[in-house]
């Protein structure tokens, strides 16, 4: 029976273009079938937690850029704590205890660690994205739901964290 369906799926599987319920679909990839009501809610699973790893990545990746600021500002403070060490208050030859600010280079920028990390993380984010929208356009309510699940479960678990101090640049979601 599952060849069956599977050799259907694979001479007669039209892309709905309208949303629909059902068990059997092909989702995704060719050899991706759920053909029963097991294996779809397995799938369905899946795709729940992909979604709520999306999320995660999300708070992740700000968590990422927040620690590099803090770093950054803790080298500043550092700095200026060293440079009052050296002059004692009221000397006047004491130059400024404000470090010169100097920024990095874009080389140094390009190819610190953080941001590498940071582009590695953006690339996975950008593929969970795709992927997630590709399935959605299976236009399947379980599969949607289970996604707009995930998603919505993710946020309730990272997003009132990744909401504090935010700058909202992000274009969607």
């Amino acid at each position: 029976m599952r060849a069956a369906i599977i050799d259907y799926l694979t001479v007669h599987a039209a892309m709905f273009s309208i949303f629909h319920g059902g068990h059997c679909e092909r989702i995704l990839w060719r050899s991706w079938v759920a053909s029963t009501v097991v294996e779809f809610g397995f799938s369905c699973l899946v795709w729940f937690f992909i979604a709520f790893l999306y999320e995660a990545l999300k708070f992740l990746r700000q968590q990422l850029h927040k620690r590099s600021a803090q770093k950054s500002a803790e080298r500043m403070s550092m700095e200026v704590e060293a440079r009052r060490a050296a002059h004692p208050p009221g000397c006047p030859q004491a130059p400024s205890p404000l470090p010169e600010i100097k920024g990095k280079t874009y080389g140094e920028h390009l190819f610190s660690s953080d941001h590498i990390i940071q582009s590695l993380l953006n690339v996975v984010q950008i593929i969970i994205s795709y992927l997630l929208m590709l399935v959605f356009m299976n236009f399947n309510y379980w599969l949607c739901l289970s996604m707009i699940l995930g998603l919505g479960f993710g946020y309730f678990c990272f997003g009132w964290i990744r909401h504090e101090g935010v700058n909202g640049t992000e274009c969607c979601n």
